[in-house]
């Protein structure tokens, strides 16, 4: 009889998610804790795109396969919307639907990627990123970035040491998740500028791109000369219409390799539901006073967390968070501790190892996973809480 085959080498270097590791802790509470934590909304999405109205725009037999290449409805919606947008000059064709932003990043890692291929990842950094690139036997290179960046730094200057002769692409993310920068447009064209230079693939994480304040302005990178060919965006109903659950988001770019990346699609998911991708339809096309509506909800909490919160981070120029500096207050604790004894203090935010190795001492809050006044009742516990740390006082 054979040997099962081994497990692939590749899972070695993956993590597993702190989430769920927070949410197997909740189950030991009195009660649920507000969960600051989370990258989610309470926001419903627009009404279009709730399942009622889905439901009743569902084809004769929505059993039946669909077009691996996503509808050309939704396709031609995400044109349109990006055209408005600044990133002009794309077909249907420059359009791929995934399997949410993660599929999508996923399905461009097995098509960019070869194993030993270098992936630079601006950190903080959306956790599952580095998993990602791990996944198909690339080697992610984390860069201390947005806080340089936020100090002044140029970015020739902050990621020059970090190049190689097996650098491959980079990975940027902006509005960023978990620290709420928001590149300036010279900041993108530098970027932009350096990038070419080294002759490198950009994967320009947007997902957040809908969301952005107080006279901040997001750029998309592909739109700048000489970044259309290589630079793949990715975006995501999850995080501009509130439709987490439907999983759809889109990966974008060159049919030049975004062709064989619909071939590996393919050979992986093959085509996404068709009641997802018509919820993704319905917001497209309807959301526009949705998304202004949201945005000025959003704008506000962050405002609220900027005046309410006693930490040291950064304000949010856009995206869902802020990335809090905990060093004083732990003095040498890891954060990981300090967030299960937060949760028996009634609220839960997400230790910052997940989002960079040297990001121990730190922590992500999320503004938009809950209500305006639970978030208040949030912060508050919060800070009741770095007040006793301060003191001393055990819990």
């Amino acid at each position: 009889m054979p040997k099962p085959p081994q497990l692939s080498s590749h899972l070695n270097n993956l993590k597993p998610s702190v989430f769920a590791t927070l949410a197997a802790q909740f189950k030991l509470l009195p009660a649920l804790p507000i969960p600051l934590h989370l990258g989610d909304t309470y926001r419903l999405p627009t009404p279009e795109a709730q399942w009622p109205a889905v439901l009743q725009k569902l084809p004769g037999n929505p059993y039946q396969y669909a077009s691996p290449l996503g509808m050309e409805e939704l396709r031609a919606a995400v044109v349109a919307k990006l055209a408005k947008r600044g990133l002009t000059g794309l077909t249907t064709n420059h359009v791929l639907p995934c399997s949410g932003g993660t599929g999508a990043l996923s399905l461009l890692a097995h098509t960019w990627f070869k194993a030993g291929d270098e992936v630079l990842i601006l950190a903080p950094f959306w956790p599952i990123i580095r998993g990602i690139v791990d996944s198909v036997g690339a080697v992610p290179v984390e860069v201390p970035f947005y806080e340089r960046l936020r100090a002044g730094e140029s970015i020739p200057a902050i990621l020059d040491g970090y190049v190689t002769e097996r650098t491959a692409a980079l990975y940027v993310c902006s509005p960023n998740n978990p620290c709420g920068t928001v590149l300036s447009p010279d900041e993108t064209l530098q970027l932009a500028t350096w990038t070419q230079q080294r002759d490198l693939w950009v994967i320009a994480d947007e997902a957040y791109h809908d969301f952005v304040y107080g006279g901040n302005r997001h750029s998309f990178l592909a739109a700048l000369p000489g970044m259309a060919e290589r630079t793949a965006t990715v975006l995501t109903a999850s995080k501009s219409y509130a439709l987490a659950g439907t999983r759809v988001g889109y990966l974008i770019g060159d049919p030049a390799w975004l062709d064989p990346a619909r071939l590996m699609s393919t050979h992986i998911t093959y085509q996404l539901p068709i009641v997802c991708q018509i919820a993704a339809l319905a917001a497209l096309e309807h959301g526009e006073s949705w998304l202004d509506e949201t945005r000025e909800l959003y704008r506000r909490a962050a405002e609220r967390v900027a005046q309410r919160l006693q930490a040291k981070f950064a304000p949010a120029q856009g995206g869902a968070y802020v990335f809090v500096d905990l060093r004083g207050p732990l003095q040498g604790r890891r954060c990981v501790d300090y967030v299960s004894e937060l949760l028996r203090e009634g609220v839960c935010v997400a230790p910052g190892e997940a989002f960079g190795k040297d990001f121990e001492g730190w922590a992500r809050v999320c503004y938009t996973a809950v209500p305006p006044e639970q978030l208040e009742v949030g912060i508050d516990r919060l800070n009741r809480s770095l007040e006793r740390l301060a003191a001393g006082r055990p819990l």
